[in-house]
């Protein structure tokens, strides 16, 4: 099924500009006209499955010409097509700008006639067609001004571009000083008047004019970062030591560092007893989520109060209640690693009464094992 011809939908605007001028209800008439075709049109494509804008054009890659055939064209010099599209738009600029600016003047003098025998008559006729001819002689001046404006900007791109083979559209349209929405308009309206040759065009996957040659090929995606392994677990033991040799060697005090040296020397002995038995490890919650954490707090107090130049009747005090709560700790520490043996002590005491009753019934005992 052929499409139907929307011949509305061509009128160019000027000419509507013009019939305005000319007549108010004709150049109305045709501006409705042309604006229901537009639309009948746009709904017929969509119904069709048409995009409303032109596709992309995939150009093939260029085939050497055979011998004695005759020489491919030029593709830096633009088609025949292309050159009729840029002289048709300079004679319509000229065209708007022209008529325009004569419409516009012509009423402007028919509305001075017209309020020239104000109050004493008015020629209601005149007044409306003046009128006409102001508005639609303003709209044609001022097409062809906004065309003169477009046409100047596709040569500062063209200008921009220069010889290279490719340029990215964001420093393009960045070096003309323009946005993207009217960069990319401007830009297709060059390439059909061709300001870069026959074969530019837009390629829209790397954001890229593309003057001659083959297109820049897009970045590829860089492959997602594999996951970690995850990390070993730190030695929670070696780290607490560390921090204990670390507040040790800031006191220079050394009744201070010595009751510290017993604190690491025990808390040594424990660490290693929980790597032997890790069923240990539960009898010291305690000791590693408050006491161990709150004897490192204070000798890292007291290292901060020690550091300081002036030692004050304050930072005297606390560096003595410090000092006489270290005994409290070694004490502590000492009895926490007593308390890991105390499973090992009944089970010797068991094993030693379970040996006893064994020799007794055996008979194997004598007077010096009888009590």
């Amino acid at each position: 099924m052929q499409p139907k011809k929307h011949y509305f939908a061509q009128i160019p605007t000027i000419a509507i500009f013009v019939a305005f001028a000319v007549s108010a209800p004709l150049g109305l008439l045709l501006l409705i006209l042309k604006s229901i075709d537009k639309n009948a049109q746009k709904e017929e494509q969509s119904a069709a499955g048409l995009p409303n804008t032109p596709p992309v054009e995939i150009r093939p890659a260029r085939t050497p010409p055979m011998p004695g055939a005759a020489a491919a064209p030029d593709p830096d010099r633009p088609t025949y097509d292309q050159q009729t599209a840029r002289k048709r738009q300079k004679d319509l600029t000229a065209l708007c700008t022209v008529i325009g600016a004569i419409f516009l003047v012509a009423g402007f003098a028919g509305l001075t006639d017209v309020f020239g025998l104000f109050p004493y008559y008015i020629d209601w006729g005149e007044l409306f067609s003046s009128l006409a001819q102001m508005i639609g002689g303003g709209a044609a001046l001022f097409t062809g001004l906004h065309m003169r404006r477009t046409h100047k900007l596709e040569q500062l791109l063209d200008t921009i571009v220069g010889g290279r083979d490719n340029i990215p559209l964001a420093e393009l349209f960045a070096a003309a000083g323009v946005e993207e929405a009217k960069g990319r308009t401007t830009l297709q309206n060059a390439i059909e008047h061709g300001y870069f040759g026959a074969d530019a065009y837009i390629d829209n996957r790397t954001g890229t004019l593309v003057v001659r040659g083959a297109a820049p090929q897009p970045p590829r995606p860089e492959p997602a970062p594999q996951p970690k392994a995850p990390a070993e677990p730190a030695d929670e033991y070696a780290a607490l030591l560390q921090q204990l040799r670390q507040a040790n060697a800031a006191i220079p005090d050394p009744v201070m560092t010595a009751k510290i040296s017993r604190l690491e020397t025990v808390s040594a002995r424990i660490f290693e007893l929980a790597k032997q038995d890790p069923g240990k490890k539960a009898q010291l919650q305690k000791f590693m989520d408050y006491y161990l954490p709150t004897a490192l707090k204070l000798l890292n107090t007291y290292a901060s109060l020690a550091a300081q130049d002036v030692q004050g009747e304050n930072i005297t005090e606390a560096k003595q209640n410090i000092e006489r709560s270290m005994d409290l700790l070694i004490s502590a520490f000492e009895n926490q690693l007593d308390k890991l043996f105390q499973s090992d002590a009944l089970d010797v005491s068991a094993d030693i009464a379970a040996l006893e009753g064994m020799l007794n019934m055996d008979g194997l005992t004598g007077s010096d094992f009888t009590k």
